[in-house]
């Protein structure tokens, strides 16, 4: 695995997968082995959670576990507010982060049933106007490109954490500023923008905006009461969390992220009892209730590989198979199907796992920022209900793999540290420095001399200059904490002209250049 920094371990972890094998045995002792083992789980549950808390230092969960079309259970375990003293359950709502890119697909399944959306078309067959770094991509890709994530564009995580605007139409115009990493269709890579322009896609052919047909067509019709968008919209409700983040001694309250145009790649807010809904929708038939929402085929397809993905985060001897369908991990292990996806924004995590050959879904709605705990319950409850007799140490398995990435972070910090040259000083006076930089994909920074320093803001977020060498600097952006390294080049003029900013760790990306204006 090669080195990371941590604000990428942060941010680039999702979901999980799994699945087992079981010999024949007669019908009804199938059943009534099936139902010995889901009682013996539910008994089990709250000393796993009760373990879970406390190994990965999480302040509070909500899960849900349903099986064979009903609800088992949705509890809460922990803490939703420590300073409160307040109690998780299971209805507490919070973000549920990138699951909310399946809502996205499954409304753009519903236009396709209506006839309004083929999945193959190019995407300016909608959208005329829409505009790529790479001309090829932007006049080949298809919706069925954007939900599977083969665009070549990498992440761009800084992009939706520090950039996000509130029209979709003006953010989706920020696309054609992100260079692309990869060929067309050749590697997974994900990307919460290439959503968000299936988002708009929703837009064009109803009528309405995203939230209102997902709204309409989705929570309504499942009866999802406690589902809403944007963590704005906690304050109309009780019993919500706040989101944390542990410091090493202790948790801290995080900052909520607010997406605005991005929200269909993760804008939706809900809880463990509303998901239990979503998830036995989608073990289902694509109706709910006797009333049709969705084709069977279509359901179908968004759970089916659309993208070969094999290893994409990790790999385990269990795991077969780790791809892509529509907005959703299509995934083998143990030589069964698991679909399953993951949430992370700044406070939270989350996992939404189905296992549908066992008919069994978990929910999993943590208050930690980006961490395992979700991964490691979704991989035990999985062996659980598939009879595994050995199963293996899953916390073991992620504390090794969290290990690593943080020591991959600490040796990059230490080899940067290395590398600087000591004892020199800006090749200009600090009012040099100061001033607004801009880019037409990333927005602006208003920098400015404070107490023989430089401080300043990015689109509104605090960022906070030291010196490095020369006219380079680490740049700390506390909302997110992370550490960027930064240049502050000189014109032909010889006075100071633009900023650099790796916006992007992906190998072969540019840093993005902002212009003093």
């Amino acid at each position: 695995m090669q080195p990371v920094n941590s604000f990428s371990c942060l941010l680039r972890l999702k979901a999980q997968y799994l699945r087992g094998r079981t010999a024949f045995v007669p019908l009804r002792r199938r059943k009534r082995k099936r139902r010995h083992c889901m009682e013996t789980l539910l008994h089990e549950l709250d000393g796993i959670l009760e373990e879970l808390l406390k190994q990965w230092n999480v302040a509070g969960m909500s899960v849900a576990l349903v099986k064979d079309g009903r609800l088992l259970d949705a509890r809460g375990y922990g803490k939703r507010d420590l300073e409160k003293d307040l109690p998780m359950t299971g209805s507490t709502m919070m973000p549920i982060g990138s699951i909310t890119k399946s809502f996205t697909a499954l409304a753009l399944g519903m236009l396709a049933d209506e006839g309004k959306l083929d999945w193959d078309k190019p995407v300016r067959t909608y959208i005329p106007w829409l505009k790529l770094m790479d001309p090829v991509t932007a006049e080949r890709v298809t919706v069925r490109d954007l939900l599977c994530h083969r665009t070549g564009i990498p992440r761009y995580d800084l992009q939706v954490a520090f950039c996000a605007l509130e029209d979709r139409k003006a953010q989706i115009e920020t696309f054609q500023y992100l260079q692309p990493s990869a060929d067309f269709r050749t590697v997974l890579q994900y990307s919460n923008q290439m959503v968000t322009i299936a988002g708009y896609l929703v837009e064009v052919l109803s009528g309405q905006s995203w939230e209102s047909f997902v709204k309409e067509r989705i929570f309504d019709k499942l009866g999802m009461e406690r589902t809403d968008f944007e963590m704005a919209s906690l304050a109309k409700y009780d019993d919500t969390s706040k989101g944390y983040v542990f410091t090493g001694t202790g948790q801290a309250e995080s900052g909520y992220m607010h997406l605005g145009a991005l929200a269909p790649a993760g804008g939706i807010v809900s809880c463990a009892s509303d998901m239990a809904r979503y998830a036995l929708f989608q073990l289902g038939d694509g109706t709910w209730e006797g009333t049709r929402l969705i084709s069977r085929e279509n359901l179908n397809m968004m759970h089916t590989r659309q993208m070969i993905g094999s290893p994409y985060f990790w790999s385990f001897e269990e795991l077969q198979s780790a791809d892509y369908g529509l907005c959703w991990f299509t995934d083998i292990y143990r030589g069964k199907k698991m679909v399953s996806h993951g949430g992370n924004t700044n406070g939270f995590s989350s996992q939404l796992t189905l296992l549908p050959e066992s008919g069994f879904g978990l929910v999993a709605l943590s208050n930690a920022t980006s961490s395992f705990s979700v991964n490691v319950l979704s991989n035990l409850l999985s062996d659980k209900v598939l009879g595994v007799r050995e199963i293996p140490d899953w916390n073991a398995r992620y504390q090794e793999i969290f290990t690593g990435m943080m020591n991959g972070a600490l040796e990059g910090m230490k080899q940067r540290a290395e590398a600087r040259i000591p004892d020199t000083s800006p090749s200009h006076p600090l009012s040099e420095y100061c001033g607004s930089f801009s880019n037409p994909g990333f927005g602006s920074f208003s920098i400015e001399e404070k107490d023989g320093a430089l401080t300043g803001k990015w689109n509104g977020f605090d960022a906070l200059f030291t010196h490095y060498h020369y006219d380079c600097y680490d740049m700390t952006l506390p909302f997110m904490n992370a550490v960027l390294p930064v240049r502050f080049e000189s014109g032909a003029d010889g006075h100071i002209h633009s900023l650099s900013v790796p916006v992007e760790p992906t190998p072969g990306i540019d840093p993005v250049v902002f212009i003093k204006n």
